[in-house]
C-alpha cells in the first residue's frame, strides 16, 4: 500500500509540474540569425541523447517564446520570436524561418540563437591582431600544403578561443583571397579558410574549420574560373561556447556560398575536431 502511495504522489508532481519536465529535457536548439529573423535552424543538443540535425527535429518554437544571442563578443541580447513558422512541405524545423524582436548590434547583423533566456555562460573572445606576422605565417603554411604560394594571406577574423577553463592558446583564423586583385592577366590563389590552431605540448597544430582553395593560371578569366571551382565562399566565426556543458566550447562557423547558406558546428577536446551539426539552407528567400 505504502509502495502504491508513493507512485501515485509522484504521478501527481509530475502532472502538477509538466514545465519543469520540459525544462530538464528541452536541451540546448539552436538557430541562426540575421538582423531581426531567425532565418535557419541548426539543430540541437538533448541531454541523454546527443547532437540531434533540424531535419530530425519536428517542434519549433512558437510565437513569444525566447531565445538568446550570441556573437563572439558574447551574450548581444534576448530576444522573443513574433510569428509562427511558415509551413513546409516536409514539416521539419529545418525549413522554418520567423521574425523575431529587434536587437542592436552595430558590429554584427549575424548571431547564434539558442533557445531559453540566457542559457548558457559566455565569455567574450579575445580578438587578435589581423595583420599578426605570426598569424599571417600559420596561414601561409597551411596554404602551402594546399599548393597554394602566399606570403601576406588576408586575415578577416582572428580570435584567442580557450576551448576548455584550463587552456590559453587555441586561436580561430579566417582568411579570404581579394577577388578585387584578381585579374585575367595575373596569377592568382583563391581560397577561403577557417582554421583552428593550438599548441600541443609544445607541438603546433593546425585543422581546417573549412577550406575552399584553387589556384587560376594567367590568362583565366574570374568567369572561368569560377565556372571550373565555383564561387568562393565567404566564412565567418558565429560563436564559441560550451554548448552540450562537457567543459570545452563548440564552434559555430557560418558559410555564406553564392546560392546558400551553411551553419556547422564543431566539437574539440584537445584531440579531435569533429562537426557535429550541419545545415544547408538555398538562397531562395
Amino acid at each position: 500500500m505504502m509502495r502504491r502511495m508513493k507512485r501515485l504522489s509522484i504521478l501527481s508532481l509530475l502532472l502538477m509540474a509538466p514545465s519543469v519536465l520540459l525544462a530538464a529535457n528541452a536541451g540546448h536548439l539552436l538557430g541562426f540569425v540575421t538582423e531581426n529573423r531567425l532565418t535557419l535552424a541548426i539543430g540541437k543538443f538533448e541531454p541523454g541523447h546527443g547532437w540531434v540535425q533540424s531535419t530530425d527535429y519536428y517542434a519549433p518554437p512558437q510565437p513569444g517564446d525566447p531565445f538568446t544571442l550570441y556573437t563572439p563578443a558574447g551574450k548581444a541580447a534576448i530576444v522573443t520570436i513574433k510569428e509562427s513558422r511558415s509551413p513546409v512541405k516536409d514539416d521539419t524545423f529545418a525549413g522554418w524561418t520567423a521574425e523575431i524582436s529587434r536587437w542592436n548590434d552595430n558590429s554584427t547583423p549575424f548571431a547564434l540563437a539558442v533557445a531559453g533566456s540566457d542559457p548558457l555562460t559566455v565569455d567574450p573572445l579575445e580578438p587578435l591582431p589581423l595583420d599578426s606576422p605570426e598569424l599571417k605565417a600559420i596561414v601561409s603554411k597551411y596554404l602551402k600544403t594546399r599548393g597554394l604560394s602566399v606570403d601576406q594571406p588576408y586575415l578577416t577574423e582572428a580570435y584567442n578561443v580557450p576551448l576548455a577553463a584550463q587552456d590559453e592558446k587555441e586561436e580561430v583564423l579566417v582568411a579570404h583571397s581579394d577577388a578585387k586583385a584578381i585579374t585575367t592577366e595575373g596569377e592568382a590563389a583563391v581560397y577561403a579558410v577557417a582554421l583552428l590552431w593550438w599548441n600541443d605540448h609544445g607541438k603546433e597544430k593546425v585543422l581546417p574549420l573549412a577550406s575552399q582553395t584553387s589556384f587560376k593560371p594567367a590568362g583565366r578569366t574570374s568567369e572561368e574560373h569560377e565556372h571550373l571551382y565555383g564561387t568562393r565562399d565567404f566564412l565567418r566565426l558565429i560563436a564559441a561556447l560550451d554548448i552540450d556543458g562537457d567543459g570545452w566550447k563548440e564552434i559555430v562557423l557560418y558559410d555564406a556560398k553564392d546560392d546558400a547558406t551553411q551553419m556547422d558546428v564543431f566539437t574539440f577536446n584537445g584531440r579531435r575536431l569533429r562537426r557535429v551539426l550541419s545545415t544547408y539552407k538555398p538562397n531562395y528567400n
